[in-house]
């Protein structure tokens, strides 16, 4: 019944706009925006900027910008090409409410017949960073809005990813070809955060919702592995996020309140300063709304509320400086009661700023200097006998980077940053005790890329870091080794003997920090793209992952490995070693009709296998042997009306299980708590993860003002997906409970832009 109301009011709201909007006439805008060289961010001039199936363009002036008027209304591929460099071309979505802005960033021609390798194709982004050639997805935040029930999340995007798989719809961690959650590095405008999520647990890299509000990305990077030298101290992929500029023309907003929360967001031009900007947005959690109204059922007491805010400021000095500041704030809470009606408070927090200085010292020679502090704090109410468990971390970072460009054959990149971690534990796992200890950890790298002929890019690299560990006796029972170094080779190769046809290989160590010593794991890639049209594309990657110095425990021979570690489970530091070792392995296909006519289509089909050894020696295929993983997503817009829109999309999701070790359900009710059955170490497999999404949206422009009207259903095929086991001890038994993703959900809300 309630759901037939939401639909009621949903209809009666869209029909009344969609009236209000027909009797005016259709709305235009103002595209506009900058193109600058990718090298060194100097404008390029005479670019030709194209709008694709109309006859509107431009021309680039003498500081790079463009500005094309009176653009109705819609949906739009924007292309631009200069002489001297690589065409490219972005998607944009043009309201009456604002201006549209877009900036293009070209990669440098390497000769007057031969243009820079394009794997992606004539409509597809290219990578932001130009020094990936493997397993790297470029986005933009239309990815990121487009997918359904992706709730403006880039974790619940990544999803849609070939080899990515997401546990569900009560978080959003990632698991990417096979490697855990830990092994995933957040990197926010150069600045890396431990874990930007809500609620996300410490060690972990995932949470219930990300604190990072999409509204504010710019062009992204996502990679699947064997990444450039420039990413360390992450075993398997990098999340690379970069926020817009503000709009410097004009004051616009945005408002947004859903039955999952609430959202405004500002941007402009800052006073008395030419050329600079500020974008900031606020998020409230109104999720307590879907159990009051009946949508979620009192049992999912553990959902948590939460808020958060994001400001970016972008400052030009003068012709040759820039400066960036970043700043990132969460706050989550949550109250459940624990089987004796106990009231267990549990709480996290995010706390991250930063600043960039950007230098051109010359044409060919750009640099950066960056200060920043990245922070978690994470609070789990225990008991009244054990206490409040308490976890903060905090990073201070300053790092430079220098990126030299002499022609359009090579370009070498160099970094270096110091870190100084902070550290604070209290009542871990119940043991009451307090301290806090620190951490240095200096890092370096090289990359660089050399175009040895028109279908040839050879990219080659190494990372290094050094971490000091300085303990109290307390904190060194858990962390044996005070410090440590590596060096970490990189290497990757694309050629395209063909316009249509690129092959790439790639080969790189990568090491991560774990509380003994680092965990290494050497990547092996091989792929092949195919542009079959401007619009579709068709990439398939094969990859290897070899780890080594796994922690293990240390003491006994049994099954245990880290590497199955990852959604925030408690782990016993202190009988550990690094002498394990496990490896994952796969193949993925992905298809992909790029946003054109109207609709886009992604398909991606993944092979995933992932095995490992514990203390005994023995091989087992492990908890995040999904063995396939099948996403389809796909979206249409349909005209309503010359300034009013409806957009139809969906996600279909089927994975396999991973691996786990049934209880001992004997062993179990004799010692009142649960007892795995070692003697069947993941011998069992979870049933697979199937499930729906559809999203139905409504957009209507006005005069300097938009609206849009949107629905979405999660797990629309209501599937009983397991998340969770546990032990039940009632009338004189022990048995096994199940806990359920969430079921069928209905979310609709309301955005107004000006």
């Amino acid at each position: 019944m309630k759901c037939l109301l939401v639909v009621c009011l949903i209809t009666l709201a869209s029909s009344q706009a969609h009236s209000q909007a027909d009797s005016l006439a259709r709305k235009t805008s103002t595209l506009r925006g900058t193109v600058t060289a990718a090298s060194t961010g100097l404008p390029i001039i005479g670019a030709r900027v194209k709008v694709l199936t109309t006859k509107l363009g431009g021309i680039t002036n003498s500081t790079g910008e463009y500005r094309i008027q009176n653009m109705a209304v819609g949906h739009y591929s924007v292309t631009v090409t200069s002489n001297e460099f690589a065409s490219q071309t972005q998607e944009v979505v043009v309201t009456s409410a604002h201006q549209a802005v877009l900036d293009f960033s070209l990669q440098e021609r390497r000769s007057e017949k031969g243009d820079t390798l394009n794997v992606y194709g004539t409509l597809a982004l290219t990578p932001v960073n130009p020094f990936a050639l493997s397993s790297v997805t470029p986005f933009s935040v239309e990815d990121v809005n487009r997918y359904a029930a992706a709730f403006q999340d880039p974790s619940r995007m990544a999803e849609n990813f070939a080899g990515v798989y997401g546990r569900g719809s009560t978080n959003n961690y990632l698991v990417v070809r096979g490697g855990s959650p830990t092994e995933l590095l957040w990197r926010l405008d150069g600045i890396d955060i431990p874990n930007p999520n809500h609620f996300g647990k410490n060690g972990s890299t995932g949470g219930l919702v990300s604190a990072i509000n999409s509204a504010m990305l710019g062009n992204s990077d996502f990679f699947s592995g064997a990444f450039p030298a420039e990413y360390g101290t992450r075993l398997s992929a990098v999340f690379d996020l970069h926020t817009r500029n503000g709009n410097t023309e004009n004051t616009e907003g945005r408002l947004e309140a859903s039955l999952n929360g609430l959202e405004a967001l500002a941007e402009g031009p800052l006073p008395k300063l030419e050329g600079a900007s500020y974008l900031v947005g606020y998020r409230h959690s109104t999720i307590e709304v879907l159990r009051n109204v009946g949508i979620l059922s009192s049992d999912y007491t553990d959902l948590p509320d939460f808020d958060d805010a994001m400001l970016k400021l972008h400052i030009p000095a003068g012709e040759r400086n820039q400066i960036n500041m970043t700043g990132l704030w969460g706050a989550a809470h949550v109250n459940v009661q624990s089987t004796t009606n106990e009231e267990l408070g549990s709480g996290s927090g995010i706390l991250v700023g930063g600043i960039d200085w950007q230098h051109l010292y010359s044409d060919a020679l750009l640099g950066h200097v960056y200060v920043n502090y990245a922070g978690n704090r994470y609070e789990e109410g225990l008991g009244y006998f054990s206490g409040t468990e308490k976890v903060y971390t905090g990073y201070t970072t300053a790092k430079t980077t220098l990126t030299y460009t002499p022609n359009a054959f090579h370009s070498i990149e160099a970094g270096a940053s110091a870190q100084r971690g902070n550290y604070e534990l209290q009542n871990i796992d119940g043991y009451r005790f307090d301290t806090s200890f620190y951490s240095n950890d200096y890092t370096a790298f090289l990359n660089w890329n050399w175009r040895i002929a028109p279908p040839l890019v050879l990219n080659t690299g190494v990372f290094s870091q050094y971490m000091y560990w300085h303990l109290p006796w307390i904190a060194s029972q858990f962390v044996v080794t005070d410090s440590t170094w590596t060096l970490e080779p990189r290497v990757s190769l694309a050629w395209s003997p063909e316009e249509a046809h690129t092959f790439s290989l790639a080969f790189g160590i990568h090491e991560q920090p774990e509380p003994f010593a680092f965990t290494k794991a050497a990547h092996y890639v091989a792929g092949y793209t195919f542009r079959a049209s401007d619009d579709l594309l068709i990439k398939a990657e094969t990859y290897l992952k070899h780890y080594t110095d796994v922690p293990i425990h240390a003491s006994t021979l049994d099954d245990y490995s880290l590497l199955n570690e990852g959604y925030a489970s408690r782990i016993d530091f202190s009988d550990l070693t690094n002498k394990g070792t496990g490896r994952t392995y796969g193949a993925e296909l992905t298809v992909l009709k790029h946003y054109s006519s109207g609709y886009f289509v992604t398909g991606t089909a993944s092979l995933v296998r992932q095995e490992f050894a514990g203390s005994n020696g023995i091989w087992h295929f492990g908890t995040f042997d999904n063995v396939y993983i099948l996403n389809a997503v796909s979206g249409f817009d349909i005209a309503l009306s010359p300034s009013s829109m409806m957009t139809l999309g969906e996600k279909f999701t089927i994975a396999g299980g991973g691996m786990y070790t049934p209880f001992d359900l004997e062993q179990s009710y004799a010692t009142g708590r649960e007892v795995l059955d070692s003697a069947h170490a993941y011998s069992a497999r979870n049933p697979p993860y199937v499930r729906l999404d559809i999203n139905l949206e409504f957009h209507f422009n006005w005069q300097r003002s938009a609206l849009t009207i949107y629905a979405s259903i999660l797990n629309a095929l209501d599937v009983n997906n397991v998340v969770y086991r546990y032990v039940k001890f009632s009338n004189g038994y022990a048995t096994v409970g199940e806990d359920y993703d969430l079921p069928i959900v209905p979310i609709v809300g309301i955005r107004y832009e000006f």
